[in-house]
């Protein structure tokens, strides 16, 4: 764990367990704290919905409903994760004007569902990378797609062992 990074931003300590590299750290179920933690994380990129709470918006938007999310779910198109009987979904996923779906993430998360579940995907993508020089891979996605799928393959490859 890097402690100077750590002791300067709350949320690297509360997410570094959950790297490619600590195995233990993956089987930890995570904590209220670390819950709070990521929503802290994606404030910046649109937040975290819950699942019926971004049907209604999709249904608002008449861009679908329930079942649509459920497909779009099903099919590796847009990721989430259960926390205490609720689906939540990060919502950089999507064009928040339109709730349209950004092919970018789609990319991304299909080279880390193979290995990661939504809550450590979740976390990856708010997370500051090594392969990024440091930076959090939802903060690149637009501007460095290359370099965020690198990423993703390269943590993929030591994640699967």
């Amino acid at each position: 764990m890097r402690t100077e990074q750590a002791a300067a931003e709350p949320w690297a300590f509360s997410r570094a367990w959950v790297t490619p590299e600590s195995d233990d750290g993956l089987r930890r179920v995570p904590s209220d704290r670390d819950f709070v933690a990521m929503r802290a994380g994606y404030r910046g990129t649109g937040g975290i919905a819950r699942g019926d709470d971004l049907a209604r918006l999709l249904e608002d938007l008449q861009r679908g409903d329930v079942s649509t999310l459920a497909r779009l779910i099903a099919a590796g198109d847009v990721f989430g994760f259960d926390w205490h009987g609720s689906f939540w979904v990060p919502m950089f996923q999507f064009e928040l004007r339109d709730l349209s779906i950004k092919h970018s993430v789609r990319r991304v998360a299909a080279e880390l569902a193979q290995v990661f579940d939504g809550w450590t995907m979740a976390v990856w993508f708010a997370q500051r990378n090594s392969w990024l020089d440091e930076q959090r891979p939802v903060d690149l996605l637009d501007s460095m797609l290359p370099a965020v799928l690198h990423a993703a393959r390269a943590d993929r490859y030591i994640a699967s062992g």
